[in-house]
């Protein structure tokens, strides 16, 4: 079983800023837990382990969260708004059934650390709590790079409204949230120093020398005097409340940070900035981001596919989201089926070539042969016909008509030949 804090102990010695309905029920949760805690005595170690342990668990999913474009499409693709909810009593460190406001700034400023996150909301519904749950997560929210958001959707009164005071922008969900109770409070419970109680039992409570001032304060209100607790514990940290409320929200009026609780309508423009619902909340939380959101134009192919047709640049970077990253790629395997087949067309074209090129080689080779064969056939016809003309003593043309020469014609060509003339 995990080791817890010791709620009931962090309980009762804390000074507690809180609505007085917050501070009601707290109350009867904090006497059901003694209840629980007296238990323990009746019960084995083991069985009140499982008591324990029934139902007490929380979710840390259910405390701080992201927002995508998945929920809210004003999101940028692959960007996240950060929540973290801050609910019921507030307490520095884990109780039972919730975390420690310690605990939630720890995972304020690790979301705020994440590259994908442009903005951060706490998500409030607390009447209070603890005055020492405050500081962790303010200055958690002091140290964000980026911008915090509060959105109230219930309660945020005392401590919570304190916490909520540093964030850049207060929305409630709705006019009639509760906000406020800019004070502080204590609730004691004990007995004098010196007393008899019903059974005749003497309770003495003794002090050592030098000791006097201990526990004073406590002592004083217990006979009555409640004005030293007052001074030395309440005021100074009312006093501190207030003036971090009117330093972080200037425009707040002075009779507001007297402890009233007000309705969240009757205080915009000063305890907090507007009402909207959460989808407001997130637009805004956006939009004090303050990054560079653009739509992509002149990328027509990509756009084409439907799922990348709004694409976005933000801060000139483009991220793509599973469902345009598979779409892209589908097309993309689409392209390369066609191009490999287009490379296999092409590869045939240049075979086919190829093979046209050697049979236009061989066409040549065989068209010079025979015009080889034809020369040398004309060639020794004609020297056929010349020697027959020769013979029957006719120097005429082979094509030229036949015509038997005369004794003296035959006598002249003869001479000729033997002369070399010919």
């Amino acid at each position: 079983m995990t080791k817890r804090q010791n709620l009931l102990y962090k309980a009762f010695q804390s000074t507690w800023m809180m609505d007085a309905k917050t501070a009601g029920a707290a109350f009867q949760l904090f006497n059901d837990m003694v209840g629980a805690a007296r238990l323990k005595a009746k019960y084995s170690a083991i069985e009140y382990d499982l008591l324990e342990d029934d139902g007490f668990d929380y979710e840390d999913t259910y405390y701080n969260f992201r927002l995508t474009n998945k929920e809210y499409p004003a999101i940028p693709v692959g960007k996240h708004v950060n929540v973290v909810r801050v609910e019921g009593v507030m307490m520095r460190d884990e109780g039972l059934c919730q975390p420690g406001t310690r605990q939630l700034a720890d995972w304020l400023c690790q979301g705020d650390a994440d590259s994908r996150v442009i903005a951060n909301i706490l998500l409030v519904d607390s009447g209070g709590g603890a005055s020492d749950s405050v500081k962790d997560l303010a200055d958690a929210i002091g140290s964000c790079s980026h911008p915090v958001i509060a959105f109230c959707d219930g309660y945020m009164c005392s401590a919570a409204y304190y916490v909520a005071s540093y964030c850049k922008h207060i929305m409630a969900n709705d006019g009639r949230n509760l906000v406020g109770c800019i004070g502080t409070m204590i609730e004691l419970a004990g007995t004098p120093k010196n007393f008899t109680d019903q059974d005749g039992v003497v309770h003495v409570r003794i002090y050592a020398d030098g000791s006097e001032d201990k526990n004073n304060d406590y002592e004083e209100a217990l006979k009555g005097n409640i004005e030293p607790i007052k001074q030395q514990l309440l005021n100074p940290l009312a006093e501190d409340f207030r003036n971090a409320v009117e330093a972080n929200r200037p425009a707040s009026l002075p009779e507001q940070r007297k402890g009233r609780t007000f309705f969240a309508q009757d205080v915009v423009g000063t305890l907090i900035d507007s009402v909207g619902c959460f989808a407001e909340a997130v637009d805004k939380a956006i939009e004090l981001s303050n990054i560079n959101i653009t739509t992509m134009e002149g990328y027509n192919n990509i756009q084409s596919i439907a799922s990348c047709a709004d694409l976005q640049q933000v801060d000139e970077m483009v991220t793509l989201n599973a469902e345009q990253l598979g779409a892209i790629d589908a097309q993309l395997a689409t392209l390369s089926q066609e191009r490999d087949q287009f490379k296999a067309e092409a590869e045939k074209i240049a075979n086919l070539t190829q093979e046209i090129d050697s049979l236009k080689e061989t066409v040549s080779q065989k068209d010079a042969r025979i015009a080889a064969l034809e020369s040398a056939i004309n060639k020794a016809q004609e020297e056929e016909a010349a020697a027959q003309a020769m013979h029957n003593g006719n120097p005429a043309k082979p094509e030229d008509e036949f015509q038997e020469a005369t004794d003296e014609e035959a006598a002249e060509y003869a001479r000729k030949v033997v002369n070399g003339e010919l």
